[in-house]
């Protein structure tokens, strides 16, 4: 049983003078340089770059590690990271400035402003702007990203709107809350189609340029190769390896493809901060940062979003944030209005948790928490797994889960998730020994029955795959798909 195991978030000032940090960090700085560093060894990462605001004042702004672990080459902070779902903000924004011009309306159809626009559903006649910047539009998210097969021309924006003819809406648009990275590809359309340019000419000309952002880009092929990282993803025997393929579709522009580093985030920040102002200039006004930091509609008991941007509380002050993850890379950008606070965080790798990292440095930081930074057990666990087998695992699992003062955070479905990558690298018969190690730790919990029922299939064992997947509906009869899977090889030893 697979489980997605989620943890959330429970150089001078800013606003006038320009001059870069001091090497000297500040007490306050040091506590941070620490807690960064601490974070970038538990999770094993090859480089994270940090920028921090507090009080309008940025108090930390540094980058450790490496661009890529074939070069060994330094990080700095005008390093470039792909900064993933972290685009949508400015895919937002660009539309916000459009508006402001009156070229867009939220409240119009999307198909007003894209006549060609076609879906295998009636009811795409209904989508508006607004819908695709909350996240209510129904347009199903995106299957595959084709990051092994880049469109970098200028049409790629429309060809992928034009892509959508058999694809039916998951609900009608309004109904409800499901993330779409979708939308806002095709939301780079409209903002071409309306402003007469191509998506990322418009961002350079409209948002980069006049906040000062002189390094970012959201077209891969103007990255300067001495400014570019690599993407960084957990090998075929468990190692830290450079991914074969770079996260970059030109199509999927608006979700997924902003570049930028530290330096520029920051004044990113101060943008939104100042409601729309830098520099004495204003790139959006301050009715329309209301409009894209105000709830929209729910996501769960605690979260909502607004036009891209998510929004929540972190000691009952209000947060707005995205997080990006793809292939390679984990980025995190947030801002606290109230505190005047913000942190920006990226990492050359898909396995750190960067949500739970960057809250664990706002706690401590703006409200005096003191929490242990952590990284999920089973990043612990696959230095061994492989090399020294299933006793030493247990014995490193247990001491580690015995300290006083414990790095890594401990379940069921960390060992789960680390059996599934073994499956995925074709090691059933180590991950039968992590699920069955599972069963040790929490005998009670039928998922994990229902794994080394999954590791005897792999292997080829199916009449114990059979018994496993029986034994796990015994405990829970509900377990739908236990039941699947026990049917499919019932029906294949008929």
């Amino acid at each position: 049983m697979r489980k997605i195991v989620l943890i959330g978030i429970c150089f001078t000032s800013m606003f006038g003078c320009k001059d870069k940090p001091q090497k000297t960090l500040s007490p306050e700085a040091l506590k941070i340089e620490n807690t960064v560093l601490k974070q970038k060894k538990v999770f094993d990462v090859p480089g994270i770059a940090v920028g921090i605001i507090k009080n309008g004042n940025i108090v930390y702004a540094n980058a450790h590690g490496v661009k890529g672990l074939d070069t060994g080459d330094s990080l700095t902070t005008k390093s470039l990271f792909h900064m993933a779902s972290v685009s949508k903000p400015f895919v937002a924004t660009a539309i916000i400035q459009l508006m402001e011009k009156g070229k867009i309306d939220l409240e119009e159809k999307l198909i007003h402003y894209l006549p060609y626009f076609v879906m295998a559903d009636e009811r795409y006649k209904d989508i508006t702007i607004k819908h695709m910047l909350n996240h209510t539009s129904g347009i199903p998210n995106v299957d595959d990203y084709e990051w092994d097969n880049p469109q970098y021309d200028d049409r790629a924006a429309e060809r992928y709107s034009r892509s959508q003819q058999s694809i039916k809406l998951d609900f009608a648009p309004g109904d409800q809350y499901s993330y779409s990275n979708a939308a806002f590809d095709i939301l780079c359309d409209v903002i071409s189609k309306v402003s007469g340019m191509t998506f990322e000419n418009y961002m350079k000309a409209n948002i980069f340029e006049p906040v000062g952002m002189e390094n970012s880009t959201f077209f891969k092929p103007d990255v300067p190769k001495n400014l570019a990282t690599k993407p960084h993803v957990i090998g075929d025997s468990l190692n830290i390896v450079v991914s074969k393929i770079y996260p970059y579709n030109r199509k999927h522009a608006g979700s997924s493809t902003l570049h930028s580093n530290i330096e520029d985030m920051l004044l990113w920040a101060e943008v939104n901060m100042n409601k729309g102002i830098i520099n004495k200039k204003r790139i959006y006004k301050e009715s329309s940062y209301e409009l894209l930091t105000t709830s929209q509609t729910k996501v769960n008991k605690t979260k909502s979003v607004g036009l891209s941007w998510f929004l929540n509380n972190i000691n009952d002050y209000k947060i707005v944030f995205h997080q990006g993850g793809d292939t390679g890379y984990s980025t995190f950008f947030a801002f606290i209005p109230a505190k005047k606070s913000a942190i920006v965080m990226m990492v050359n790798a898909d396995y750190f948790w960067s949500n739970y990292a960057s809250g664990t440095i706002l706690k401590n930081l703006i409200f005096n928490d003191s929490i242990i930074p952590k990284a999920p057990i089973h990043l612990k666990l696959k230095d061994h797994i492989l090399k020294d087998g299933i006793a030493k695992t247990k014995a490193v699992y247990l001491r580690e889960q015995q300290k006083p003062n414990q790095n890594y955070v401990f379940g069921g479905g960390y060992i789960d998730e680390l059996g599934y990558w073994l499956i995925d690298r074709n090691y059933p018969e180590k991950a039968l020994d992590l699920f069955k190690f599972n069963v040790e730790l929490e005998p009670e919990d039928s998922g994990w029955f229902d794994s080394v029922a999954d590791a005897y299939r792999e292997m080829d064992s199916i009449d114990l795959a059979i018994q496993w997947y029986k034994k796990a509906l015994k405990m829970n009869p509900d377990q739908d798909f236990s039941q699947k899977k026990l049917n499919e090889l019932l029906n294949d030893t008929e």
